[in-house]
């Protein structure tokens, strides 16, 4: 299995970003590990941190329901970035919300690489980096 250069956790619970942060350190998926509490806050990121931008292989987990700007409306903006910046960027919504209309919405947008529930398991982990082994720059 083909580690991520950079995984970035979009979540506005912070207790959430470490327990998942110490996971993927645990699994050893990736070497980078960057969070955002919203999805503005990711959006910036993203347009400012070269290391991401230039990483050959990464992974957004998004969560659905944070302040300020959600996963909805984060993906609607992300959608805007060119082409080339999201070639070898996957983003994934993580998240507890279990509403069949958060569902329906996610497979509305074709920038998403899957929907599934938190917490995040090593056995999800390992199904994502299999789903994704074909991505690269």
């Amino acid at each position: 299995m083909k580690k991520f250069d950079s995984i970035l956790l979009v979540d506005d619970d912070e207790s959430t970003n470490y327990l998942h942060t110490m996971y993927l350190e645990e699994w050893e998926v990736t070497d980078k590990i960057f969070t955002a509490l919203n999805g503005q806050e990711a959006l910036d990121f993203l347009q400012s941190n070269k290391e991401f931008q230039d990483s050959q292989r990464s992974l957004i987990l998004l969560d659905v329901n944070m302040p300020i700007m959600n996963g909805f409306e984060f993906l609607a903006e992300y959608e805007k970035l060119s082409d080339a910046y999201k070639a070898t960027i996957v983003v994934v919504m993580l998240t507890s919300s279990l509403h069949v209309k958060d569902q329906a919405e996610a497979n509305g947008y074709t920038e998403l690489g899957g929907y599934i529930n938190k917490p995040l398991s090593y056995e999800r982990m390992v199904e994502i980096m299999n789903e994704l082994e074909g991505i690269s720059a």
